[in-house]
Formats: structure tokens, sequence, C-alpha cells
């Protein structure tokens, strides 16, 4: 590993919580990616049962293990954000591991484009498949698009979520949003626009962060300079479906106007009914089960018939 100065070209920021092997796999993979650029490394540990927080400190001496109760994602990103002192930071998933490229590869892009105050690479799944990682901002007909998988067909699909201008992710452009597995911000935007809203415990803040990135005047770009495995588990688990829909809605509540806001709510509802629907008639199967019961779920909390499944009191908000 290159020295540290003083002042890191990069500060690489994971924050963890339980997954011990697969976040140590993280690491060893991350810091392989190193050739010459001088990275610091933090890892902020929210709550881990399962020893990952020591198993870090055993193997890796000269990284700084933050120790927190499971304040959710945001704030634990910026119990290291605080600390840290790169050119750059980069926030990395522990479920990511680098399939191609290095760091310095990023570094040296971005140092050759000042105007860009946060980007991402291209990502992969664990079968090699490519996902997606730039998004569209949401919007009542967005979302009702996505609602109807409209996207899939190519006239339309310009008017979804996700994206998608290539099969293989290798065109470099500016883009509204990036997935936070990878996502590497500029010190000078950090600075400008603050760290992730703490009121997201789980799931679009980054797309918060992007959103007030870009409008301080800096550019949010797709940069395929590397490749990543990101080895996610989606969101089967019928809370972390529920706390996608409350994180969405809050993101609406922020950004969008009040009649889009409306319009929003209502594309989301629509599409939990949608899916309601199709997973009735195969209840009996485990999980088609379980997925009615996370639709369900989310559906109530766009009905305002709910709490979020994840969220700290201080930070309680009802979009």
């Amino acid at each position: 590993m290159p020295a540290l100065s003083d002042t890191p070209d990069l500060s690489v920021v994971v924050v963890t919580h339980n997954g011990r092997d697969l976040a140590l796999d993280t690491l060893r993979s991350a810091r392989g990616a190193v050739r010459r650029v001088a990275a610091e490394w933090l890892v902020v540990d929210s709550g881990s049962s399962d020893d990952t927080a020591d198993a870090v400190e055993r193997e890796l001496s000269d990284v700084l293990v933050l120790r927190q109760p499971n304040i959710g994602f945001a704030a634990a990103n910026n119990v290291a954000l605080a600390r840290a002192r790169g050119r750059y930071v980069l926030l990395l998933n522990p479920d990511v591991t680098v399939a191609e490229g290095t760091l310095d590869d990023l570094v040296e892009a971005l140092d050759r484009r000042p105007a860009v105050g946060a980007a991402s690479v291209v990502h992969r799944a664990t079968d090699g498949s490519l996902q997606p990682s730039a998004r569209r901002f949401p919007s009542p007909l967005r979302e009702l698009v996505e609602a109807l998988h409209l996207s899939r067909l190519r006239p339309v699909r310009r008017l979804g979520l996700v994206d998608a201008v290539d099969a293989d992710g290798a065109r470099e452009r500016s883009v509204d949003w990036l997935v936070g597995a990878f996502l590497a911000v500029r010190r000078e935007a950090l600075d400008q626009v603050g760290g992730l809203d703490e009121r997201f415990f789980l799931y679009s803040e980054e797309k918060d962060w992007c959103f007030r990135i870009k409008a301080a005047g800096w550019d949010v770009r797709h940069l395929p300079v590397m490749t990543i495995v990101h080895h996610c588990g989606g969101y089967d688990r019928p809370e972390l479906r529920a706390q996608l829909t409350y994180s969405k809605l809050l993101f609406a509540q922020k950004h969008l106007g009040p009649v889009r806001r409306v319009g929003y709510r209502g594309a989301l509802g629509f599409k939990h009914l949608l899916r309601l629907g199709a997973f009735a008639p195969v209840a009996a199967r485990p999980r088609a089960r379980t997925r009615l019961r996370g639709e369900l779920a989310a559906l109530r909390l766009v009905l305002g018939a709910g709490d979020p499944p994840m969220h700290r009191k201080e930070h309680l908000a009802r979009p």
C-alpha cells in the first residue's frame, strides 16, 4: 500500500452491519485496487453481532474502525465523513468487489474532470450481468411507467427511472443520480452541500445527495473507468420493501412540489396494488407470500397507515 500523506487522495468509507466475511472480502479487493494513490480506510460498524469490527481490526491494522449502534446507513456514513481527510471520498458497500480497473484510475479520471462532483463506475451482478447504476430523478410519470413495466419497451424506455442507454455501461455520461454501492464525491462538493440526510435511515440517501450536488452546480457522472461486482441481496424481506417505499416518499416530500407529490404517491400506491394483485393468486408459495407481506406493508405506508420499519425516533418524518 502507498504511504499515507497528510491529505490522502481518497478516503474509502465502508459501513458494516454483520456480514463479516463479505465485508472483509470487500476491503481486501478494494485495497488490492490501489497502486499509487494515497488512500485512507474508514469502517463504521453499526452494531454488528458477528465480530465484524474485531475481525477487521485484527486483519487490517491501518483501517480506522468506528463502532456505532445501528443509527442508519446515512448517519453511519456521516460519522466517517466527519473524519475523512481525502480529496475524494468513496462510499463503498460491504458487498462489493473490484473486477476491473483500479482506484488510481478513478482518482485520475476525477482529477481530469474538475466539474464532476460525484461519480460512479460500471456495476455488475454476481452472475456478471450489468446492473444499471445510473437513475433518473422520480416523477409521477416515471413511477407509473415502472408500475406498468413499460420501461421494457424501447419507445418509452427513456421515460423510466433506470438510465440504461447502452448494453455494457461503457458510455461516459452525465446522469441524475447514481447508486450508492460505489459513489465517489469530490471534497469541494461535500464541503458545499454537506453529508447525507440522516432522515433516510436506509435507501434514497444517495439519490437525495446527488440531487443536492447537482443543485449546487456540480456534474454527476457515470465514469466507466472501473467495473465492480455488487453482490446485493435485493428487497425480499418485507421490511426492506416497505423501507424503500418510505424513503421514496421522503425524497418526494423534500424535492417535489405539492401537486407532483400527490401524483407520485398515487403512482406508488397503484404500483403496490398491482403487485398485490399479481402475487395474491400464488400466495401459497413461500416467496409469493413474503412478497405479498412486503407489498402490503409498503401500501400501508403510502396510505399513511404505518411508520417505516427502520427509523430513528428523532428523525421520524411522515411523508
